[in-house]
């Protein structure tokens, strides 16, 4: 406020023009200065301003003919010259440059030049950044004009300032209680999940939504339940005695006039009452706050509040139960998740970045799935990517928008697009090594800063975010471990495979070294190498691809459960058992033996639910009976 006044003081070029980003709070600046000269606490020369606002659309409005507006606006122009103590206030000043303008002849910002410069129209203006340089900072005789103040997003100690000193307005208007944890939290949780917004605004809005939602939710009860009844009560008098005037009951008429008195003496008192506050609809505090960020992000609520210690103690056990003999890199995530979510890891990075190698079909995408499901509690927060498509350097307008003046300029874009929407997900680059070398560097300003600048020069939030990167690097040497993995549980020879496979792994850590700059790696928080499959691992895997289609059984209404009967799951284990497919055998030879003869019985009406169907071994083969 104080370099607007000192400005205004200026003998010349004095019209500030506040300049900042939306919602650091430049109106607030005119309107607290109005207040300050409304008070007297001002400068001598302030003292008998008058700050009025000049409404563009209302001067614009109905002037259909050549000259029209140029009338009014030159009425308002004399005015303010017959009036020097006004200071006119154009909020979102760069509307001037065009408004009015038709075929030969001036826009306002031609026409409120003149006056501008001979000091005849004070003025204070208030734009963004973007807008200043698109239309005024392209003008320099309007530039000059005008003396740009900077506003700056203020600190998170100043907005906690602010919100206690306008926290009253909206106790008062909304009928609630707001704490002092409940304006904490709104200002740290809005700068964590909210960054492409700015403080003070952010933070308000928050506190704003979350009393709205508090008020919305509340059940009329006490004080405003007995105003709602004396309402009713006294349009029932008012109605009664017009009636008995009409039927000149005027003894009637009387009694109800006495009763219509009484009854808005109680109203007047009740409504008193609520407004001095004896009566308060809720308390707003952390966990408001909290659900007003989770519905805004998606980040799920129970992100942000202490029941989560108890699902994240028991994430492992649950990602456990989905992906099968991966105890490592089960682990190395959770680890990251945890640190992540109770805020120990570094707060301007992603919640962790991992590099997963392995043989196909072991559950490097099924892992990604998984922590899209339990952890964020939503299988559309997976944003998968097939970095094949990605191999050329022009491809990278796929991810972050083409630049502007390019064909698919405002055009969606496959990355940042979708994290702005959805803030909190699991980013997936699958064969990530198939990716344009120009797309690493991308990468590495996501890995080291937590965030990500697409074409339009906005800046998209990944700290809420797990990426997870995989890659078939030593897919050869990873392929005939697979096939050694799996016979040496049959041959009782664990520890010679052990031995070779740990060889394998630092072999194809030696590739990874070769193949990726080790920025890139440094950057990652781990690189994780998932374990070929062993026959143990694939019986595991056909028991819960046949309990999740007897639960697509149930999802449909279909009253049938298919039972494994002895040897099976060692039967279906071997035979599908393939080092270039992983566990993705199973699931096709279930289609094929199992959805596809059920499919065809019920056409047939050979098989009549509720039934119970058995899986079993006849002569080497898998029978459905």
């Amino acid at each position: 406020m104080k370099p607007s006044r000192k400005t205004a003081e200026r003998r010349t070029k004095n019209n500030p023009l506040l300049l900042g980003d939306p919602g650091v709070g430049k109106t607030a600046i005119v309107e607290g200065l109005a207040k300050k000269i409304m008070e007297g606490k001002v400068p001598e020369f302030l003292l008998d301003k008058k700050i009025m606002a000049l409404d563009l659309g209302l001067v614009v409005a109905g002037t259909m003919y050549r000259g029209e507006f140029e009338g009014r606006l030159k009425q308002i122009l004399d005015e303010l010259k017959t009036h020097p103590e006004i200071i006119l206030f154009i909020d979102e000043v760069h509307t001037i440059v065009g408004t009015g303008a038709a075929p030969g002849s001036l826009d306002l910002a031609n026409i409120i030049k003149p006056a501008l410069a001979k000091g005849l129209v004070r003025c204070i203006g208030a734009t963004t950044q973007e807008e200043y340089k698109k239309s005024i900072e392209s003008d320099a005789a309007l530039e000059r004009r005008f003396q740009v103040v900077q506003v700056v997003e203020p600190t998170p100690e100043e907005t906690e300032a602010v919100l206690k000193g306008i926290k009253a307005n909206y106790e008062k208007f909304h009928g609630v209680t707001i704490t002092n944890e409940a304006i904490e939290a709104a200002v740290s949780l809005s700068e964590r999940y909210l960054p492409d917004k700015f403080l003070p605004d952010k933070a308000i809005d928050l506190v704003d939504e979350a009393a709205s939602h508090v008020r919305t939710s509340y059940l009329p009860q006490g004080n405003s339940k007995k105003i709602r009844e004396f309402d009713a009560r006294l349009k029932q008098l008012q109605q009664a005695k017009e009636l008995a005037v009409q039927e000149e009951n005027f003894p009637l008429a009387n009694a109800h006039k006495e009763e219509e008195a009484r009854v808005k003496h109680e109203l007047e008192n009740l409504k008193k009452n609520r407004k001095t506050g004896e009566e308060k609809i809720g308390t707003i505090s952390r966990p408001e706050i909290a659900q007003v960020v989770s519905q805004i992000t998606g980040v799920p609520i129970t992100e942000l509040l202490a029941e989560e210690k108890t699902k994240l103690m028991a994430l492992e056990e649950k990602l456990s139960s989905r992906i099968v003999g991966q105890a490592e890199a089960i682990k190395a995530v959770t680890r990251a998740i945890r640190r992540g979510r109770l805020g120990l890891g570094n707060p301007n990075r992603p919640l962790g970045s991992f590099l997963f190698l392995g043989p196909s079909g072991v559950g490097k995408t099924e892992l990604a799935k998984a922590i899209a499901e339990i952890v964020l509690e939503d299988p559309q927060a997976l944003v998968r990517l097939d970095m094949s498509e990605f191999s050329e350097g022009f491809n990278i307008s796929k991810l972050i928008g083409a630049p502007a003046g390019y064909v698919g300029y405002k055009d969606s874009n496959k990355l940042t697009d979708v994290v702005r929407r959805k803030q909190s997900a699991i980013v997936l680059f699958d064969e990530v090594e198939k990716a344009h070398p120009d797309i690493f560097n991308l990468l590495l300003q996501v890995l080291d800063e937590g965030h990500l600048t697409d074409a339009s020069g906005k800046q998209v939030n990944f700290k809420n975010t797990l990426i997870i990167m995989t890659s078939n690097l030593g897919l050869k040497e990873l392929t005939q471990q697979a096939k050694l993995g799996f016979t040496a549980e049959v041959d009782k020879a664990q520890s010679n495979w052990a031995n070779e496979w740990q060889e394998t792994k630092d072999q194809l850590m030696g590739e990874v070294k070769k193949f990726f700059r080790p920025e890139f790696l440094n950057r990652l928080d781990g690189v994780i190498i998932f374990n070929p499959l062993k026959e143990s691992d694939l019986a595991e895997i056909v028991k819960l691809q046949v309990t999740e289609l007897n639960n697509r059984f149930q999802a449909q209404k279909l009253d049938l459960t298919i039972r494994l009967g002895r040897g099976v799951v060692g039967a279906i284990a071997k035979l599908t058992f393939s080092p270039q497919e992983g566990a993705r055998g199973i699931k096709r030879y279930l289609t094929d033996k199992v959805e596809d003869p059920i499919t065809a019985r019920l056409l047939q009406s050979k098989i009549k639910p509720p039934a119970n169907l058995t899986l079993s071994v006849k002569n080497g083969q898998v029978i459905l009976k």
